[in-house]
């Protein structure tokens, strides 16, 4: 097992860098198993503070839900507090890696730059893998 550090970047303006730790079950992976064990402990988290009833929890993962996820997550109108429901993992996955596959963020291991999802990389307790998203420009 590894635990390794995490950096989540952007391209845009207004982003604040997050920073954290995360314990990875092999220190030999792919960037896609890499992904998933992210994805998986993310939505794990979230899923346990929502059943813990803690007030508003909010996600920061990877990737947001989709959009209908969302909406299923948003305050009830006059009808009371905001009811919160669990995420599904395996679809906030294939959202992740469809975003890779699409270059809506890159992963930076150490420094090296990852090319495929089936490349495979070596982590230990040094390693700082970097999620950087990338923002499109409007307009140019």
């Amino acid at each position: 097992m590894a635990t390794i550090t995490i950096r989540d970047e952007s391209t845009g303006l207004g982003h604040e860098d997050r920073v954290f730790t995360l314990e990875m079950p092999s220190e030999s992976m792919t960037v896609r198993e890499l992904i998933r064990e992210r994805v998986y402990q993310e939505v794990d988290d979230y899923n346990r503070s929502v059943r813990e009833k803690q007030s508003n929890p909010s996600f920061y993962g990877l990737v947001q839900p989709e959009s209908h996820e969302a909406a299923l997550n948003e305050p009830l109108r006059a009808k009371g507090p905001r009811r919160t429901r669990e995420l599904d993992w395996k679809k906030q996955y294939e959202v992740a890696i469809e975003a890779y596959e699409h270059n809506r963020f890159i992963v930076l291991v150490g420094d090296e730059q990852t090319t495929s999802l089936d490349q495979t990389i070596e982590l230990s307790a040094s390693t700082e893998v970097v999620f950087l998203r990338l923002v499109m420009l409007v307009g140019g």
